[in-house]
């Protein structure tokens, strides 16, 4: 064991007591703590860490709040209630609520105020006729079909699904007459459009000349759905006999891919 030397064992206690630390003083503050218990004082005030501080009122000033005395029921507060709506029930006969309902009539207004007496009447000349009819005027100006010879030609054979067969026709007639007689067919064409459309028909140049077309050949068909429009032939052998054949055109110049064509073959005796 090393032997330590009386001066330095006294020295080494002298500097370790220099370290120790003295114990901490309590902060003093005027302000009070948050949480801190006050005591009540009287005139509205409390006491806290010495000192006076506004009182806190948690009832919003509601404190010994009553409603409203009076007869009316709960919902109105007491007070007098008046309804602002419509009522379920009709008023009384003979109130006021009854002279108000009754001064206006259902066909008040119907006319507009051209019923009012006291309104002033435009009678200048600019007015004059504006309102006035032609009785003579029964029916529509027509419009006139510029008719296109040109086109009575029978198109390229395809499917057509009426006749469940290629063919150039939309559909065939067959009609039979007397060589000194003559016969009539009436065909009914179908409206396809969704207009109004123009028309025209006639037959092809290679066509019988015992067949002609009475008539109207030109005019307007209805739309779709609407009523067909009837085509009337006549054949007249004029003592022809053997089968006569015609090929009806029925144009639409504003709608050429809806045009129909039909064969008609008349055998005469």
């Amino acid at each position: 064991m090393p032997s330590f030397s009386k001066f330095l064992v006294a020295s080494l206690a002298t500097q370790a007591s220099g370290l120790v630390l003295s114990p901490a003083r309590p902060v003093v503050s005027g302000a009070p703590r948050a949480g801190g218990v006050a005591m009540q004082a009287p005139g509205g005030m409390r006491k806290a860490s010495g000192r006076d501080v506004p009182k806190q009122d948690f009832d919003n000033g509601m404190s010994g709040w009553k409603p409203p005395s009076g007869s009316g029921a709960a919902h109105t507060l007491g007070g007098e209630y008046s309804a602002t709506d419509t009522p379920d029930f009709l008023p009384d006969e003979g109130s006021d609520q009854a002279k108000m309902r009754d001064g206006i009539a259902y066909t008040d207004g119907i006319l507009g105020s051209q019923v009012d007496p006291n309104r002033k009447k435009n009678s200048g000349p600019e007015l004059q006729g504006v309102l006035d009819s032609d009785p003579d005027i029964y029916v529509p100006e027509v419009e006139d079909v510029n008719v296109d010879t040109s086109l009575f030609v029978l198109p390229e054979p395809e499917w057509r699904i009426d006749k469940m067969e290629v063919s150039a026709t939309h559909a065939d007639f067959e009609i039979t007459c007397d060589s000194t007689g003559d016969a009539d067919l009436v065909i009914e064409v179908k409206p396809v459009c969704m207009t109004f459309e123009n028309y025209f028909c006639g037959f092809t140049p290679d066509s019988h000349p015992a067949f002609k077309l009475v008539g109207e050949t030109a005019g307007t068909m209805e739309r779709r759905n609407g009523a067909p429009t009837p085509v009337q032939i006549m054949c007249d052998p004029c003592g022809a006999s053997g089968e006569l054949v015609a090929h009806l055109c029925f144009i639409l110049p504003d709608e050429k891919d809806f045009s129909t064509y039909y064969k008609i073959t008349c055998t005469s005796r």
